[in-house]
């Protein structure tokens, strides 16, 4: 498909993926089942990462993204290679209104730019995960708190496995946040609001 603005890709990373990718991955995990839970068919795939999808008026494809050091723009070549090892999902919001949202959504996430990125995965908007940031942008974009969860439903922050992420705070000279809402890629992967289907290797040669 064609990415326009407004649109999400989420990145699985490779099988030699780090620590710290692995617990974010089994967080996704806990998430498939937290979204089973409420009623949400949800599948089994997860993800590590979500970006933004955005063109400028000569059609070329930048990522808004939250990624360590800061909020920044990178260019779609630059991107695809770093995510070149990796399993690439395209999401879509679902519905004229939602995709209307895209373009306001994709400017309030680009003048973020610089923001630092949230380690601790602290809500924004002082500093920004990648999740946080797309869930923010569409939220400002809409009015709403989240456009991305269904009425009336709150998303508390996953920690597993819960030993992992006791060292990560541990050395961040924090506690584990206990009862925090916020997000991760793989709860916008499965929301309701997004309907996502695999990148394959011709799809990213067509979206440079």
């Amino acid at each position: 498909p064609r990415l326009e603005t407004g649109d999400l890709v989420f990145v699985r990373p490779a099988a030699d993926a780090s620590e710290l990718d692995k617990a974010i991955l089994a967080t996704g995990a806990a998430t498939v089942l937290w979204w089973r839970s409420h009623g949400v068919n949800a599948s089994n795939e997860t993800a590590w990462h979500v970006a933004l999808a955005q063109r400028d008026a000569s059609g070329a494809l930048h990522f808004v993204e939250a990624t360590p050091p800061a909020v920044v723009v990178t260019p779609a070549a630059d991107f695809w290679r770093r995510a070149s090892h990796a399993t690439l999902y395209a999401g879509r919001l679902v519905g004229a209104r939602m995709r209307a949202l895209g373009a306001a959504a994709t400017q309030a996430a680009s003048a973020q730019a610089g923001t630092p990125y949230a380690s601790d995965f602290e809500p924004p908007p002082a500093k920004f995960y990648c999740s946080s940031l797309v869930e923010w942008a569409f939220g400002v974009a809409a009015g709403e708190k989240s456009v991305f969860l269904p009425p009336g439903l709150t998303f508390k922050l996953l920690f597993e496995p819960l030993g992992f992420w006791e060292r990560y705070y541990h050395g961040l000279n924090q506690s584990l946040p206990v009862n925090v809402s916020g997000s991760n890629p793989t709860l916008l992967l499965h929301s309701p609001a997004v309907r996502f289907t695999t990148l394959r290797p011709e799809d990213v040669v067509a979206n440079l």
